[in-house]
């Protein structure tokens, strides 16, 4: 075994109380010893498995920020990294959680620094947070970059959970109606087939494209499944080759809304570079990271000129100014956080300011885009509905006459 083997133990402390947690250890005879040492009684010992190399990548936002500000807490209260992570593996009520500690305090055991440990356990997108740690343990206050770290997650949780409430209406509206003509088509319109047959051709035209219509999903509407099955499998396969990635890209910062999309993804980098030059890291490093944490590829791109300007001397103002599609309002905060030393603070305000622009500007979209769907769709269904009526009523007509 090597040294980073840990084994999770149930012990007797000096208390008398029962205490859980894990030891790291060779073997279990030097755990046995080493709870010894700390003036607990050992009651039992498991070795606990190891996880694959690369971090714990199915930790999520939510999770992470979780562990985060808990461990911040802890901190806090004069409790230990290692005293921490034991006390919320003992609470861990999710596997992943429970993992995730399990690393961190083996890493941290075997003598890796903290920040690698975060590094190797959360996800390559939250790279951030191993800077935030270094920048914390440098200045002193790990506490508070863990919390800081916290906060920047449960803030882009909050950011998704509101573009989702505001676009679920409007996707309810359009599946609803798709719904209901689906019914009309395959439900209502076939039941007046016989009709329209003993009127002859020419009679109720309208009709009889609605029938026509029916009729096209009712024989051929397994053909038609399996052909938009495929293209989503297409889609799917493609999107995870990353093929189509770029030309998302471009469609999603260079479209008509590229004004508020490019206030999200930048705005999200502001935040992320002010909060690690807050907790101290140097301006290189946490662009470096902030620019990695973006999600956006040709946002990386762009943003990757900066990198490479300021190091090169120039203002990082400037350099962002350069950046096309970059919003002015953090340009200019930024110009005002470089002269008066707040800089970190000032690009977390304007991060935060064009993200809540942003998320206010697809609100208002989605508050229109619901009653234009429903005048939109309700027409279409009025007129469908309509195309039965007069057709009927050219039936009924017809076979008066």
């Amino acid at each position: 075994m090597t040294d980073a083997q840990s084994f999770s133990y149930v012990a007797l402390g000096a208390d008398g109380r029962r205490v859980r947690g894990e030891v790291p250890g060779p073997s279990e005879q030097a755990a046995f010893e080493r709870l010894r040492r700390q003036g607990l009684s050992p009651l039992k010992l498991s070795p606990v498995r190891t996880q694959a190399r690369g971090g714990d990548h199915g930790l999520g936002d939510r999770e992470s920020a979780e562990i985060l500000l808990s461990l911040a807490d802890l901190l806090s209260a004069g409790a230990d990294m290692r005293s921490s992570l034991n006390v919320l593996l003992s609470r861990a009520q999710v596997s992943r959680v429970a993992n995730a500690c399990r690393r961190l305090l083996r890493e941290i055991s075997a003598g890796q620094a903290l920040d690698a440990a975060f590094a190797k356990t959360l996800a390559p997108r939250h790279g951030f947070v191993a800077a935030l740690v270094a920048a914390g343990e440098a200045s002193g206050d790990l506490p508070q970059a863990l919390r800081r770290a916290g906060e920047m997650l449960e803030a882009a949780i909050k950011l998704r959970q509101q573009l989702v409430a505001a676009l679920a209406y409007p996707l309810f509206v359009l599946l609803s109606t798709l719904a209901a003509a689906g019914v009309i088509l395959l439900a209502v319109v076939p039941s007046l087939e016989p009709l329209v047959s003993e009127g002859g051709e020419g009679s109720a035209p309208i009709l009889s494209g609605l029938l026509a219509a029916s009729r096209l999903l009712r024989e051929h509407g397994l053909v038609l499944g399996g052909g938009l099955g495929v293209v989503i499998a297409l889609t799917l396969a493609l999107g995870r080759a990353g093929l189509l990635a770029g030309p998302l890209d471009r469609l999603w910062l260079a479209g008509p809304w590229r004004r508020t999309t490019c206030a999200l993804a930048f705005g999200g980098f502001s935040m992320s570079l002010g909060a690690m030059l807050s907790a101290g890291a140097p301006m290189s490093e946490a662009l470096r990271l902030a620019i990695g944490a973006v999600r956006s590829d040709l946002a990386k791109t762009r943003l990757r000129i900066v990198l490479q300007q300021v190091r090169q001397g120039v203002s990082l103002s400037q350099a962002l100014q350069a950046v096309k599609g970059f919003p002015p309002t953090i340009v200019r905060l930024v110009s005002v956080g470089e002269s008066t030393g707040a800089l970190g603070r000032m690009l977390q305000r304007s991060g935060k300011l064009e993200e809540a622009a942003a998320v206010r500007d697809i609100e208002a979209a989605a508050r229109l885009l619901g009653p234009a769907l429903i005048v939109l769709l309700g027409g279409l269904i009025g007129l469908m509905m309509a195309g039965l009526l007069s057709g009927v009523t050219e039936l009924g007509q017809a076979a008066l006459n």
